[in-house]
């Protein structure tokens, strides 16, 4: 055998090793014993800092379930990017129509030419209105939150060595297109990624107010893009970690098209490669989940023109079983999810044969979109989000380049 196929079957063993031991992670924390919720008299008071640009599909399914968490010491605070922005006034009318009053809407005024808009946003409201809180909550628009979200999400923070509690998102596409299942099957490592190198998601994120300050978290937000995957490396300066919270597995049921996801997930890749210390590991892991198939693909290629039936059976076998096994843990995984989803009292049955016959081909297409999204994140240096164009010199060295109100591409359909 050549040194190219022993270098391809060791990589396949250790790539197998690595699911191995991220999908172990995962179960065994999902499976592990969770904090209690907290009780009415533990509840810290607590800002919901929810930012919007855009009409978000589940946005009207969303916010009222905001608006009505069990929870007794909380507000939300929105801040919309542009008062011409259509979100504007349909986030008023749900505000009206629901009759709370712990709930307040902002424009946003001061937009940093330094930072993001989402940070922007969110120092806005801490630097406004956060001295009267103990806790800040973050949550994204497109995260429907179940009744007691709020109260599982704070609860860890009993925890003094905590900094902060975060969830995660798993996607649950009805119509489950093509991309939406190049999607899933794309966000399923991610998250098991996420887990395991402790990579807070701010859809659904709580970080409690002494830390925010001690840590000095605004000054970084002022140069920052995201304002999630920093918190890692910022609060673990200070002593403190950050505890991922099953209970509160974000449903995703949003539909996408293929070209739409390849920019979001050249985004995701982008921030934890700018701002998370296992950058690299993340980077290793993906170039080796690009390679090995395309390995194993050269040396069946290569044997059956050397007429080596062997190596050709070799190959053909261990791509074979790593498609397996791949889906077998898809599957696990799935199943761990539905059982987080189900004690929420959300629907969870979107998945049937015909779909998961349809993972086959998803799969392939997701080894092609990976390479190049991957590529992407590690040597560009100019991001588009949301139509804002911004210049990363460093990873707190970033700039704005230009600003106008959102416009969607194509119509805003809002879910009922």
């Amino acid at each position: 055998m050549t040194i190219f196929g022993i270098c391809i079957f060791c990589s396949l063993a250790i790539l197998l090793c690595l699911h191995f031991i991220f999908v172990w992670n995962f179960c065994r924390v999902v499976k592990g014993k969770q904090p209690e919720p907290l009780q009415d008299s533990e509840c810290p008071k607590t800002i919901i800092c929810l930012n919007l640009r855009g009409l978000d599909p589940f946005l009207a399914i969303a916010l009222p379930k905001l608006l009505d968490q069990d929870y007794p010491n909380y507000d939300v605070f929105i801040v919309v990017d542009h008062p011409d922005d259509p979100v504007y006034k349909f986030a008023n009318d749900l505000v009206l129509a629901s009759g709370k009053t712990n709930v307040k809407i902002e424009v946003l005024t001061n937009r940093k030419p330094t930072c993001s808009l989402v940070n922007s946003a969110l120092l806005q409201t801490i630097q406004n209105h956060g001295n009267e809180y103990e806790v800040i909550a973050m949550i994204d628009a497109d995260a429907v939150p179940h009744k007691t979200w709020l109260r599982e999400l704070l609860a860890p923070l009993r925890d003094k060595n905590v900094g902060t509690v975060t969830g995660q998102r798993w996607y649950f596409p009805p119509r489950a297109s093509f991309g939406d299942l190049v999607r899933y099957i794309w966000n399923i490592p991610a998250v098991l990624q996420m887990v395991f190198f402790k990579i807070p998601w701010g859809g659904s994120l709580a970080i409690r107010m002494d830390v925010f300050a001690k840590c000095k978290v605004a000054d970084y937000y002022e140069k920052a893009l995201v304002q999630d995957v920093p918190l890692f490396d910022i609060l673990k300066k200070c002593g403190y970690s950050v505890q991922f919270a099953p209970s509160i597995l974000m449903v995703n049921r949003e539909s996408n098209t293929l070209s739409s996801l390849v920019p979001w997930i050249q985004r995701q890749l982008l921030w934890a490669i700018l701002y998370h210390s296992s950058w690299w590991k993340i980077v290793i892991h993906g170039i080796l989940v690009t390679l090995v198939p395309i390995g194993l693909l050269s040396l069946m290629i290569n044997s059956l023109m050397l007429h080596n039936t062997r190596i050709f059976l070799q190959a053909s076998v261990c791509l074979l079983a790593y498609g397996l096994i791949t889906l077998s843990q898809l599957l696990l995984l799935e199943n761990q999810a539905r059982k987080i989803v189900k004690r929420q009292g959300e629907c969870v049955g979107w998945l049937n044969p015909l779909k998961f016959i349809a993972f086959i081909p998803a799969l392939l297409v997701a080894q092609l979109v990976y390479p190049k999204a991957l590529l992407f994140a590690l040597f560009s240096r100019k991001i588009e989000w949301r139509g804002i164009h911004y210049q990363i010199q460093d990873p707190y060295n970033v700039k704005m380049l230009n600003y106008e109100p959102y416009k969607s591409k194509n119509k805003d359909k809002i879910s009922l």
